[in-house]
C-alpha cells in the first residue's frame, strides 16, 4: 500500500506492506523506496515492511530545514503516525546516517541497527571539502553530475551486468531538483558522527559492507563492527556501495537473518 502524510507542512509519500514485526528500510542519496521493493515483496510474508521516500527524494517534498534531525523526526513522526510501538531500522548510505540519529534521539523505538553500506563515523575534512566541490558541481550542470556520481557508486566490474539498473537509478534521480541535491549534501557533510551510539546500543546491528565499496572507507567501517555488543558482518568481495544490486542474495539473506536475531 502507498500512502503519504504530512511531516513539516509538506507531504512524505512512503509504501508499507505485510504484517509482524516492524521494520524501517531508508534508502540513500538520489534514491528513493523502490529500492527496497523486491526486498519488501519477500520480507512481507513474515514483517510489517515500511519503506518512506526521504524529504526531497522519491515522492516526498523537500522540507524547510533537511538535516540528519530532522529526517530522524520524520520516521518518528511516520511510525507514531502508524501507530507502530517499535522498529528495527536498516539504512542504505544516507539513510544509514538517518538511522543512527534516529536511535540516538529515539532509542526506546529500535529494536536493532542496520548500516547497509554506511557508517557511524561524521565526515572527515577531506570528505567534506569534497562535498563542496561536489555542491559547486551540481550548481552548474546537476544531470551531469548524476550521469557521473551514479555508476561510481558500483564496483567497476560489476557495471557491465547492471546498465539497466544504473539507468533507471540516473533516470529516478534526473527528476530530483538540483536544490534536493545540494541541501542532501550540507546535511550529510553536517552530520555529527555516532561511534559512542555504537558502544552503548544493547540490540543486535548489522553492517553490510562492499570491499572495492569508493563511498565508505572499507578499513574504518570494518573497524566498527567491534564496537557494538552484538555485530553481525556481510564482508562483500566485488561489491562497491550497491549492494541491493550487486549481490542481492547475499545481502537479502544477511538481512533476513539479522531480522530474525532481533525478533527471536
Amino acid at each position: 500500500m502507498d500512502d503519504c502524510f504530512r511531516f513539516q507542512d509538506v507531504r512524505v509519500r512512503f509504501s508499507i506492506k505485510g504484517e509482524g514485526p516492524a521494520v524501517v528500510l531508508l534508502h540513500g542519496y538520489t534514491e528513493s523506496r523502490q529500492i527496497w521493493f523486491d526486498f519488501a515483496e519477500k520480507l512481507s510474508r513474515e514483517y510489517t515492511v515500511v519503506m518512506p521516500d526521504l524529504p526531497g527524494h522519491g515522492e516526498s517534498s523537500l522540507t524547510p530545514d533537511l538535516s540528519m534531525d530532522s529526517m530522524a523526526d520524520m520516521v518518528y513522526e511516520l511510525i507514531s503516525h502508524l501507530e507502530i510501538p517499535d522498529i528495527i531500522l536498516i539504512g542504505h548510505s544516507m539513510g544509514g546516517y538517518v538511522s543512527c540519529r534516529f536511535a540516538e534521539k529515539y532509542p526506546s523505538k529500535v529494536k536493532g541497527l542496520g548500516l547497509f553500506h554506511s557508517s557511524a563515523r561524521a565526515d572527515t575534512p577531506e570528505i567534506r571539502e569534497n562535498r563542496m566541490r561536489t555542491i559547486e558541481i551540481i550548481e552548474q550542470n546537476h544531470s551531469e553530475f548524476l550521469t557521473q556520481f551514479i555508476p561510481s557508486l558500483f564496483y567497476e566490474g560489476n557495471r557491465g551486468n547492471l546498465e539497466e539498473e544504473i539507468l533507471f537509478l540516473q533516470n529516478s534521480a534526473d527528476q530530483m531538483s538540483a536544490e534536493t541535491l545540494i541541501a542532501a549534501q550540507k546535511a550529510m557533510a553536517d552530520r555529527q558522527g555516532s561511534l559512542e551510539l555504537l558502544t552503548s546500543a544493547t540490540y543486535p546491528m548489522l553492517f553490510i559492507i562492499g570491499k572495492q565499496d569508493g563511498r565508505v572507507d572499507f578499513s574504518k567501517v570494518f573497524a566498527q563492527t567491534a564496537l557494538p555488543e552484538k555485530s553481525f558482518i556481510l564482508l562483500l568481495d566485488n561489491c562497491g556501495h550497491m549492494g541491493y544490486l550487486e549481490k542481492p542474495k547475499e545481502t537479502f539473506a544477511a538481512l533476513k537473518g539479522f531480522l530474525q536475531a532481533c525478533t527471536a
